[in-house]
């Protein structure tokens, strides 16, 4: 009887975290674009607010860190390289294969043509640049979402993390609204909700790796390969049924990762963290 208000406690005491870490990663972030978002400043300076706003949630994971010291860095943040090879290849491989199959279908429906070789080898060459600069930004977001909050809201479970926390994400993600331009209601909803499903995939990726790491990488590669393939191999994928494809075939790699077998993967996430 004694075990129940030290586990109610405990559940309180990482809601209460939770919930600090939401409102201070998108309160910054809000704060952050108010020269974005209200044309204080010319729109070149956006491309120098943006990777600002990207560092909110590392910034509200340390403040929280630093308050509550429940472990060292490498351990709540869960920033150990070992072994991570096999998850960073995994985890781009599947970005690659996701969007490789939307351009495919989009061409195959005639929804988008090839365009020139010329034009698409031109693009490739910064493919890999675009890449590790896209995964240096990834850093400000993914030791916040990824890291800290992974690792104090294991116990919430996967399922329940990854739409709590890709709904919060969805809103911090808000301020892109003053630099998408002037667009249909239906194309923003469309947009946002496209977000969605790389919340459990990406959380799938720590969870089973113990790792920030192959989060870090594969949100680079939703940035750079992923464009690459959807954006300058294709003439426009900008369709509905492809957005669609894309939502499904990104939920379907999460569940897979997560299957029942793998089960002991947050145990195994907790101790890797801990070498």
């Amino acid at each position: 009887m004694k075990a129940l208000p030290a586990r109610t406690g405990s559940a309180r005491s990482t809601t209460v975290d939770v919930v600090c870490f939401f409102t201070i990663a998108v309160a910054l972030c809000f704060a952050f674009s108010v020269p974005m978002v209200f044309r204080l400043v010319p729109s070149e300076f956006d491309n120098l607010i943006t990777p600002i706003m990207q560092t909110t949630p590392l910034i509200a994971a340390i403040i929280l860190w630093l308050v509550r010291r429940p472990g060292t860095f490498r351990q709540t943040f869960a920033t150990t390289w070992r072994g991570q090879v096999p998850w960073i290849l995994a985890g781009m491989g599947i970005i690659t294969a996701v969007a490789a199959a939307q351009t495919a279908v989009a061409l195959a429906t005639g929804i988008a043509t090839l365009n020139p070789v010329d034009q698409i080898l031109a693009a490739s060459i910064w493919i890999l640049p675009v890449l590790a600069m896209q995964s240096v930004l990834a850093i400000g977001e993914e030791f916040g979402w990824r890291g800290w909050l992974a690792t104090r809201a294991r116990s919430w479970g996967f399922w329940p993390l990854a739409a709590v926390s890709g709904l919060v994400w969805i809103v911090w993600h808000l301020p892109v609204l003053a630099v998408i331009g002037d667009r249909p209601l239906f194309d923003i909803v469309v947009y946002f909700a496209g977000m969605l499903p790389w919340a459990p995939l990406l959380l799938a990726l720590r969870w089973r790796s113990g790792s920030v790491w192959p989060a870090v990488l594969a949100h680079g590669a939703i940035n750079s390969i992923r464009v690459y393939l959807l954006q300058s191999v294709p003439s426009g994928t900008d369709h509905l049924l492809i957005e669609v494809i894309g939502w499904i075939l990104t939920l379907t790699a999460a569940i897979w990762l997560m299957r029942p077998s793998r089960a002991s993967a947050p145990a195994l996430s907790a101790e890797r963290a801990l070498r």
